[in-house]
C-alpha cells in the first residue's frame, strides 16, 4: 500500500505509561506502522494534581520521544487539562481537516498486527459508501465462524477511523436528543438491546462518543466492523476515564480479516450481536462499574 495513501494515526494520552507503551509497542508490530504518520495529543494536568499523577504524566510523554519507527511524528503536549471528550473532538478534527481521514486509538488498546492493513483497507474501500460513516477495528466475542467484515448500526470508540465528510456531521450538542428519551420506538431503536444508551443523552459524563453515536443514528448510518476483534482494551482496570473493571477478551495478535464491499448487513451475524446485549451485564465493555 502507498504509503502516500495511508491514513494518519492519531493518538490521544494522559497519565497511564504502562498502557501507552503496551499500546505502541502493538502498533509498532504493524506492518504499516514504519510507514504512517503520528500525531500524539498528550493532554495536560489537571489543577492541584498531585506528585503521583504528574509523574505519571511524564512518564507517559517520556515514552513519546522514544518513537523512532514510524514515517513522522508529530506530539502536541498541552499545559492544561482538556478532558478526554474536547481533547478527542479537537484532536480527530484538527488532523482529519489536513488529511481528509484519520485512524483513532487512546492509550489503553492493544492492536493485532494486522490492524493498520485491516483500517486503511477499510478506508478505501468504504471511501464512497454514502451511508458508511466508519471502520472499526473492535468487536465483541460473538460466536460466529466467517472470519469478513460487517455493517451494523452502531458505533465503537475503541481504535476506529473516519474520512472528513463523516466527520462533518459531528453534532456535540446533540440537538433534538429530547425527542429519542420521550419517543419509545425512537429509544429502543438508539439502544442496544438491553444495553442503555439512552441513559448517557442527559448524562454529563467526558463521554464523546455517544455524540458521535447519536450523529450517526440521525442519518440512519452503518459502519464497518471485523467478525473477530483485531483490538483489544487493556484499560478495563479501573485506570481510565469512563473505564470498567472487567476484560474477558482474547486476541489474535495475527489474525487476517479480508475486507470486502457490501452493501447490507449479515442478518445472521446481526441477530447474534443483538442476542449478546440481551444477555446480563454486558454493559460493562462500555464503561458501567460494576
Amino acid at each position: 500500500m502507498d504509503s502516500l495513501s495511508l491514513a494518519p494515526i492519531v493518538i490521544f494520552v494522559y497519565n497511564r505509561p504502562w498502557h501507552t507503551e503496551k499500546m505502541l509497542e502493538s502498533l509498532k508490530n504493524n506492518k504499516l506502522s514504519n510507514l504512517s504518520e503520528i500525531y500524539v495529543f498528550a493532554d495536560g494536568q489537571k489543577e492541584n494534581v498531585n506528585a503521583n499523577d504528574l509523574q505519571k504524566i511524564n512518564e507517559t510523554r517520556a515514552l513519546l520521544k522514544k518513537i523512532d519507527w514510524c514515517k513522522k511524528i508529530t506530539i502536541i503536549e498541552q499545559d492544561a487539562n482538556k478532558g478526554l471528550a474536547t481533547s478527542i473532538i479537537n484532536g480527530v478534527t484538527e488532523v482529519i481537516n489536513k488529511h481528509g481521514k484519520a485512524i483513532v486509538l487512546e492509550d489503553d488498546l492493544l492492536l493485532s498486527s494486522q490492524f493498520l492493513e485491516f483500517m486503511n483497507e477499510g478506508l478505501a474501500v468504504y471511501e464512497n459508501a454514502p451511508n458508511v460513516y466508519s471502520i472499526n477495528g473492535f468487536m465483541f466475542p460473538i460466536n460466529f465462524n466467517q472470519k469478513k467484515v460487517v455493517l451494523l448500526p452502531y458505533i465503537f470508540t475503541w481504535g476506529w477511523a473516519t474520512w472528513k465528510s463523516k466527520w462533518n456531521a459531528f453534532d456535540s450538542e446533540m440537538e433534538h436528543k429530547e425527542t429519542v428519551l420521550a419517543n419509545n420506538f425512537l429509544s429502543e431503536r438508539f439502544n442496544l438491546g438491553d444495553y442503555k444508551y439512552t441513559n448517557m443523552l442527559n448524562f454529563e459524563n467526558n463521554s464523546w462518543g455517544i455524540k458521535w453515536y447519536y450523529s450517526v443514528f440521525l442519518r440512519n448510518g452503518l459502519s464497518v466492523f471485523p467478525t473477530h476483534s483485531l483490538v483489544k482494551n487493556i484499560g478495563l482496570d479501573g485506570s481510565g476515564t469512563n473505564s470498567g473493571i472487567e476484560n474477558e477478551m482474547d486476541l489474535d495478535i495475527n489474525m487476517r480479516m479480508v475486507v470486502n464491499l457490501y452493501e447490507k448487513m449479515d442478518l445472521l451475524f446481526f441477530d447474534k450481536f443483538i442476542l449478546y446485549f440481551k444477555k446480563k451485564d454486558k454493559g460493562r465493555f462500555f464503561g458501567r462499574k460494576k
